[in-house]
């Protein structure tokens, strides 16, 4: 080496003690063995940093050393943002810090060819440290421990090192001065690394096999406490080499872009877009939307419910609380790993409609005792969700189990891309398993690979078996893997479930029982409306009814006590015109009679419904008065204790006609009155439907309600029939079948009666099971008065042959009967009443005219001027009859002025109403 290289190493050394010494001090503190623990990382970091502000004024002095302190500073913030320790990080970390703090002593040295190439190869060596560092980091914690050559890449930075330093070592001459074990160290190892080299070696030792095979990934991880996910065995297929090429590429051009104002600010105000390369790269997680990198992310980075937010019950049926009652690991890409809140919305976004998928095949079977279900699907994903845009890439969709937080489940897609890279992992492994539920052999559900002998996947073979039934379901589905389609017919190799077998003959059912009467839905006849006007001659007046029908039943309001019947009646005044006979009407008032009865007695009440109209009220000769009224009729007390409110009918009337005397009263006291009838006319009945299956009634005549039952068929594959608004699936009847097959008893209740109107009346349903054949052949309907009828008088039973569903096994059986039990309970004989619809008592015929009186002989005027006694003048017999009236209707009139001002309000003196 050059003697005045030497002196100028010698007089730096001597001029800059402090700083050389403090220095010299940081980088000691990285020299001793590693420790692996978060303290001694910490301190490698610290060390690091003390360093790197201390060169922070380097640059300026020495400009070509400037990119070894910008990539100092890369690898420093890369190391600090990462959430784990690793020991071969740190390691590498010492040593350049080691290199660096000796720059120092360049600064009053004349650069000669030979430091210039040796502080060129720092840069590279820096350069490939960072890239090396950045794509190792990238890498997640399963496939940094599993890829075993990472150790390598190390080692050779790590050499690339200590050959710098010897280098640089040599030039400066101060070999003797500094320890030198952090160069001859080997590169550690983690334990985590350790236990992945044993967990190849106890695997065959063959890094590739192991690698490539999902199954001992997911075990090593498991083993570890680590995250596994598909992104694992990307990263595992993946060549560290690339990764490392391109950050290095990125590095150059970020010193490029960087170096100038990196050395302008003294590495203090360095910016560099570190976002730029790949290991900084920002994702959304899926399981909380925040946002993070692999740098970011660790073992409880992420906050999460297990299940989705429950909109109608305002919870969260994993925990009801609001907080997330899981942590775990930040992760990109939806995984059915375990379950998380996020996933189910986007899955049932997927199966919960038509046009996102096409079925190719799927199995089930379900636990006859438990009802739990276990099934496998496979089809083609169309759209990621519902009117959504179709998907470019042909995409398989495979679902095992059910999708929900509380039980397993399997749920993915792959592309032709990823079925080749499926296809590698499992020709080396072997493992064709794609999800299983359970290890339990008796009930499970499960999606495999079906190989060929060359290794190659040509299909999807799917299982489900309950613990009820004796051998599974079994289909294969065949795939292309170029083309990532279905390739040929679905294949059933094995059928499993409770299968029913054909009957050799009919079934014959018993007829239809029934007790009690039947309803008619029709009105008896319609309503009288020739009832006459009953008045005094001193009430000339005539009513009439106005509305049709006269009477109408609860038309706005409703009560169980009494009915309201509502009219239009016109008053009319039939006095001469021109006479001085005015009619004051004072009051109006009813009665009410049903027909059959002999008397009438008087309505709750009666009013007028004309809104500000008052009685009394003047009507002039030949003229009418129309009034609405209202009245309400109280019902029994035994009517009352029903509680039934009706609209638009009587209640009062069910049984009899009911006849309703309007009695109008005028002021003088006079009466007159006409009689309306109301007629009930019955709501419709329920009758059997056209589709129905069966129907089965009874009729109530005291309520005049008819207590039914319909029996569909239903349309669905999975449904086979209604009762009462029931749905009976395929599964509900083979839990049936199974059920009687299990018990001995072939007479099973559906357990879907009902007990209705409080106990008025109830209906059952038992299921008839032909245990020869394994089938439900028949329902057996039951109705009848419930336990507030302490005496049963009406009641039906009845027989609805069941349709045929499910697969059946194509092979005939004798049948056989089931031995049924239930019967209707003990009937009383009920006889109908005999209602009287019709009488006389309110017929009124107008008695008849007497004849003309014998006409009076002419009387000559002079004689009839004179009476043949006095001479007196004779007074004609006509005038004589017609003052006698004029006489009584001025007393008539008298009166009635009285009456009016007994009525009244009078006045004082001094002009105040009293």
């Amino acid at each position: 080496m050059h003697r005045d290289l030497v002196d100028g190493v010698a007089n730096t050394l001597t001029r800059q003690p402090t700083r050389v010494a403090s220095l010299t001090d940081a980088a000691s503190n990285v020299v001793d063995p590693l420790v692996n623990n978060g303290a001694a990382i910490g301190g490698a970091l610290q060390s690091a940093m003390q360093v790197l502000d201390q060169l922070s004024d380097i640059g300026r002095a020495l400009p070509f050393v400037a990119p070894a302190f910008v990539l100092f500073k890369i690898i420093i913030d890369l190391e600090k943002k990462a959430q784990d320790v690793d020991a071969k990080c740190s390691d590498l970390i010492e040593r350049i810090t080691f290199m660096l703090s000796h720059l120092p002593a360049l600064q009053g040295v004349e650069i000669m060819g030979p430091t210039r190439q040796v502080i060129d190869r720092i840069n590279e060596t820096l350069k490939g440290a960072a890239s090396l560092i950045a794509a190792y980091r990238k890498q997640g914690r399963v496939a940094r421990r599993l890829s075993l050559s990472n150790r390598d890449k190390f080692t050779v930075c790590a050499r690339s090192i200590n050959t710098c330093c010897s280098d640089l070592l040599m030039s400066l001459q101060i070999n003797q001065t500094v320890q030198l074990d952090i160069l001859t160290r080997a590169v550690p190892i983690d334990d985590e690394d350790k236990a992945a080299q044993t967990f190849v070696e106890e695997h065959g030792g063959s890094v590739d096999a192991v690698m490539h095979d999902r199954e001992l990934v997911k075990e090593f991880a498991q083993q570890q406490h680590l995250v596994m996910d598909d992104s694992v065995m990307e990263q595992l297929n993946q060549n560290i080499s690339d990764s490392m090429q391109q950050n290095s590429a990125r590095l150059e051009s970020i010193l490029l872009e960087n170096v100038n104002s990196a050395i302008a600010g003294g590495l203090k105000n360095l910016a560099l877009e570190f976002n730029a390369l790949e290991a900084e790269q920002k994702f959304i997680c899926v399981q909380c939307e925040k946002e993070f990198t692999n740098y970011t992310n660790g073992p409880l980075a992420c906050s999460f419910h297990r299940s989705e937010y429950d909109s109608w019950r305002k919870h969260y049926p994993c925990c009801s609380t609001a907080h997330p009652c899981q942590h775990g690991a930040h992760r990109a890409k939806h995984h059915c790993d375990y379950p998380y809140g996020n996933f189910f919305a986007r899955a049932w976004g997927i199966t919960n409609y038509v046009d996102t998928k096409t079925e190719w095949a799927s199995v089930e079977d379900t636990n006859l005792e438990t009802n739990d279900d276990q099934k496998a699907y496979v089809g083609q994903l169309l759209r990621w969700k519902s009117k959504g845009d179709r998907l470019e890439e042909n995409t398989i969709l495979v679902i095992v189990g059910r999708v929900w937080y509380r039980t397993p489940y399997y749920f993915n897609t792959f592309t032709a891309k990823e079925l080749e890279d499926i296809t590698k992992s499992v020709r080396l492994s072997r493992r064709t398993l794609i999800y299983r539920t359970s290890p339990n052999e008796n009930e499970y559900a499960m999606a495999e690979w079906i190989l060929s002998v060359s290794g190659k996947i040509t299909g999807i073979r799917l299982t489900a078996k309950a613990a009820t039934s004796t051998n599974p379901w079994v289909r294969v589905c065949p795939i292309d893997l170029s083309t990532c389609t279905k390739s040929g017919d679905i294949l059933t190799t094995s059928e499993g479930g409770l299968r029913a077998y054909m009957p050799a003959s009919p079934y014959v059912l018993p007829e239809t029982v029934s007790y009690g009467p039947v309803l008619k839905d029709e009105q008896v006849r319609p309503p009288r409306t020739n009832f006459k006007t009953r008045t005094t001659p001193a009430l000339r007046v005539i009513l009439k009814a106005m509305s049709d029908p006269p009477l109408e039943a609860n038309p706005q309001f409703a009560n169980h006590s009494f009915d309201y019947f509502v009219g239009k009646v016109s008053i009319f005044n039939n006095n001469a015109p021109g006479s001085l006979n005015p009619i004051t009407i004072a009051s109006l008032s009813a009665a009410y009679r049903l027909v059959g009865d002999a008397a009438y007695a008087p309505v709750k009440e009666t009013k007028l419904l004309d809104g500000d109209f008052l009685l009394p009220a003047t009507i002039e000769p030949r003229q009418s008065l129309t009034l609405n009224f209202q009245v309400l009729v109280p019902r029994t007390e035994e009517d009352t204790k029903l509680a039934i409110n009706w609209w638009n009918r009587s209640f009062v009337a069910r049984h009899r006609p009911i006849r309703i005397k309007l009695i109008v009263e005028d002021i003088e006291g006079e009466q007159c009155s006409l009689v309306m009838e109301y007629i009930f006319k019955p709501f419709k009945l329920e009758t059997r439907k056209d589709k129905d299956l069966g129907f089965f009634f009874f009729d109530n005549p005291q309520t005049f309600d008819r207590y039914y039952v319909h029996v569909e068929p239903m349309d669905s594959k999975d449904s086979v029939i209604r009762i009462a608004s029931n749905e009976l699936t395929v599964t509900k009847l083979k839990k049936v079948v199974y059920q009687a097959l299990k018990t001995g008893k072939t007479e099973v209740d559906l357990e879907i009666g009902q007990e209705k109107e409080d106990g008025l009346w109830e209906w059952h349903a038992w299921a008839l099971v032909d245990i020869s054949c394994r089938r439900v052949y028949a329902f057996k309907i039951m109705l009848h008065e419930g336990k507030k009828v302490p005496v049963k008088r009406m009641g039906t039973l009845g027989y609805v042959a069941c349709p045929e569903y499910g697969d059946v096994v194509n092979k005939a059986r004798p049948i056989s009967y089931a031995t049924e039990i239930a019967r209707l309970p003990a009937m009383d004989i009920y006889t109908a009443p005999e209602y009287v619809q019709d009488d006389n008592l309110d017929d009124f015929k107008p008695p008849v005219p007497p004849k003309p009186a014998t006409p009076i002989a002419e009387v000559s005027p002079a004689s009839a001027s004179f009476s043949s006694n006095g001479g007196s003048p004779a007074i004609p017999p006509d005038l004589t009859v017609r003052l006698t009236s004029i006489d009584t209707n001025l007393a008539r009139i008298a009166d009635a002025l009285e009456r009016l001002v007994a009525v009244l309000p009078t006045t004082s003196p001094n002009g105040r109403a009293h």
